[in-house]
């Protein structure tokens, strides 16, 4: 069986070559892409057969349901959403998301998705996100100002 490689924008920015498998993405990876170089490899892609699918509705929602119970959700982009829904479609296929971002590392690793850094190393931690009120020290699953004494809310994160 062939590995299909979930190709993320850090693929075309260093010019990472994937060796043997497919490549797949979505359309969001393109938008993210500022200079010549990369947006001219992710064309080079295209043009030897990466496909470029859009995620379908029931894996995004399963992604974003998992990164709201997780605290992901204030750190992972709609892209990256989108990269971790195509994840899903194609996980019973050898599927693997090629990446240094760590949000989307630690997600992939919540929805047991392989992950394959490029130039960081992998997570070692698997994390949860939580938000901790500044003033009373309390914990809140998401927000900016505490409901309890109004101070400001600051990320934190938790090993699992």
């Amino acid at each position: 069986m062939m590995t299909i490689f979930i190709v993320d924008a850090s693929v075309f920015i260093y010019g990472y070559r994937i060796g043997e498998g497919e490549m797949v993405t979505v359309p969001g990876v393109a938008e993210e892409l500022k200079d010549a170089k990369s947006t001219t490899l992710f064309e080079q892609a295209k043009s030897a057969g990466m496909r470029v699918e859009p995620a379908e509705r029931r894996y995004i929602d399963e992604v974003v349901k998992m990164a709201r119970r997780t605290g992901d959700m204030d750190v992972l982009s709609e892209t990256d959403i989108h990269l971790l829904a195509k994840a899903l479609q194609y996980m019973g296929k050898d599927a693997c998301i090629i990446t240094d971002d760590y949000a989307i590392q630690n997600a992939a690793s919540r929805l047991g998705i392989q992950v394959k850094p490029i130039v960081q190393h992998k997570i070692m931690d698997v994390l949860i996100w939580k938000k901790r009120c500044i003033g009373c020290g309390r914990y809140f699953a998401q927000g900016e100002i505490c409901p309890v004494c109004g101070s400001k809310l600051k990320r934190t994160r938790r090993r699992e």
